[in-house]
């Protein structure tokens, strides 16, 4: 990306040059359109869909590029146009979303203000949300056909940012820190001994970390020193807040450390008031705290690992009184979405990056950590992460929930009865405990499953777990927690309170349907709700005050509402 300062050394060129002749891959001009402001949209989203597509680049506008002579080149934009609105309509226009950064420079010619649109490489395709898409090679914007895109698919390899070369002696840019901070947690993960034994360049080069004698991007946010990071990686940060409010902090704290040492410094901050319980059970009195090691550590290197290291931003961490939030630069990639993320196939936007975590066993790429951190949460009975899209930014939210004690006591009975309980079925254990009853698309859409592997689960958990009763039939069928699940989660006088609950749930759902003047036969209502004929005969009497009378006799009985 170019600066405002470079602008301004490009701009004295115009002296002896044409704006044409300074143009480049990551670089042009574009005088701006008087006649309307909608044709400045769509020539900042054409350019904004470019750029992106070719690797990122920059875009001064306000400049006609065939003029020579800087008074006579540099038109300017009107002083009035608003920046975050053109950010907003590209953002809205885009497809994934684009969201380039403006600046304002100020100049003596025109209307004194030109508009520097920074556009940051991401994961193309990009296309305008009608489906149009150009990219840019060399000098010139051109339809990004489907044979070129193919191509680019071809080489992704090449785009990743993190598998660049560093060509400067490795050893000036080594931290002996960052690479003990390593070794300790490949010690945690019991790694082979044999890896541990080598010494930091064999060990380096065993996993791939150095390129003959030089580091890649990718190896230096591993094992770098915080001026080699600042120096050669300048948009990477990582920031902590201890949160008061939405808008105050007690305490802040900012760095450029290589990841483990960041890593390090976020666990530390976020325990300091991260609650310990601790359970009797036996000789044996575990300890369980408020957010789980493992789901915080798999979430921060996540966010270091998939983070747009092209992108200016942060690794932010902020800790509220009741939850925590971390994000991280970059958008979802490659079809993941905050809906699909739990069963999504493992995509990398920083391949070598993922690679060098991978073999030091600080990741996995099987696409467990995502797992791991939703499971972790959910066997202490705790509320779920989420995930979220915003803008530019991934964002995950830790709900700060205490630990459930009955339902880590069901989770030990069903272990003891040799049942295993995945994320899938907590997810819908973990919703019925707050919903009360669950249907299948709405087990669906809780576990992020197709509704034929919902209706599996909900049969599993029902048939060989006994955790679910069902109530109804066909597309009326929904399921509620068992007396067995009931007396280990809340007791016997819940489970016969809720029993009354749902009767009282099904008459409302009858009544319902005859208040649409409708009319219902003692067969159809078996079919909604799974009773037998007498249960539904004492139904309709018990509905009777409610307005419900009996029409007809033998097989033409029907029951209409009738207040």
């Amino acid at each position: 990306m170019i600066s405002k300062e470079e602008v301004q050394i490009l701009l004295n060129k115009l002296e002896t040059s044409v704006a044409d002749e300074l143009e480049s891959q990551q670089l042009d001009f574009k005088q701006w359109i008087t006649r309307s402001f909608d044709d400045n949209i769509k020539l900042m989203l054409k350019m904004a869909v470019c750029m992106a597509n070719g690797g990122g680049g920059s875009v001064i506008f306000g400049v006609a590029d065939k003029v020579k002579g800087r008074s006579n080149a540099i038109l300017g934009v009107p002083k009035e146009v608003d920046t975050a609105l053109l950010q907003k309509r590209i953002y809205e226009k885009t497809d994934p979303h684009l969201t380039p950064v403006f600046e304002d420079i100020t100049v003596l010619e025109g209307s004194t203000r030109l508009l520097l649109m920074n556009v940051f490489p991401g994961m193309p395709p990009y296309t305008t949300t009608d489906g149009s898409a150009t990219i840019r090679q060399g000098k010139d914007c051109i339809p990004y056909t489907g044979s070129l895109r193919r191509k680019m698919m071809d080489t992704s390899s090449q785009l990743d940012f993190t598998a660049e070369i560093i060509h400067e002696d490795w050893q000036n840019l080594f931290s002996h820190s960052a690479m003990e901070r390593v070794r300790e947690i490949m010690s945690r993960e019991r790694v082979d001994e044999s890896l541990l034994t080598l010494s930091d360049e064999d060990l380096l080069r065993s996993i791939g970390a150095l390129k003959g004698d030089f580091f890649t991007k990718g190896s230096l946010l591993l094992v770098g020193k915080p001026e080699a990071i600042s120096k050669f990686i300048p948009q990477y940060k990582w920031s902590f807040r201890k949160m008061i409010s939405d808008t105050d902090y007690s305490h802040r704290d900012d760095g450029t450390h290589a990841i483990p040492v960041a890593l390090y410094e976020l666990e530390r901050y976020i325990a300091v008031d991260n609650p310990m319980v601790t359970v009797e059970s036996g000789l044996v009195h575990p300890e369980f705290s408020t957010y789980p090691t493992i789901a915080l550590r798999e979430a921060l290197l996540n966010a270091f690992g998939h983070r747009d290291y092209r992108m200016n931003g942060t690794i932010m961490l902020k800790q509220y009184k009741d939850k925590l939030i971390l994000t991280n630069p970059g958008e979802f990639v490659g079809g993941i979405t905050p809906k699909n993320i739990l069963h999504h196939p493992p995509v990398a936007r920083n391949n070598h990056l993922m690679d060098l975590l991978d073999r030091l066993k600080l990741v996995n790429r099987s696409n467990l950590g995502v797992s791991r951190i939703f499971r972790s949460l959910l066997i202490e009975g705790k509320e779920p992460p989420i995930y979220r899209e915003v803008g530019s930014n991934v964002e995950l939210t830790f709900i700060s929930s205490p630990l459930n004690k009955d339902f880590k006591n069901l989770i030990n009975h069903l272990s003891h009865e040799n049942n295993h309980i995945d994320v899938d079925h907590l997810l819908i254990l973990q919703y019925l405990i707050r919903h009360e009853e669950i249907d299948t698309s709405i087990a669906a859409e809780v576990a992020q499953r197709s509704m034929e592997q919902a209706r599996e689960l909900l049969s599993k958990m029902q048939n060989e777990f006994n955790l679910l009763e069902s109530i109804g039939r066909g597309k009326g069928r929904y399921f509620t927690l068992s007396r067995t699940a009931y007396e280990l989660l809340k007791g016997e006088l819940q489970y016969e309170r809720q029993q009354i609950l749902d009767k009282e749930a099904v008459k409302i759902r009858i009544l319902s349907i005859l208040k649409t003047d409708r009319s219902l036969t003692n067969k159809e209502i078996r079919k909604l709700t799974g009773m037998n004929q007498k249960q539904v005969q004492r139904l309709i009497k018990e509905l009777e005050p409610d307005g419900v009378k009996i029409v007809g006799k033998g097989a033409g009985t029907k029951y209409i509402y009738s207040p």
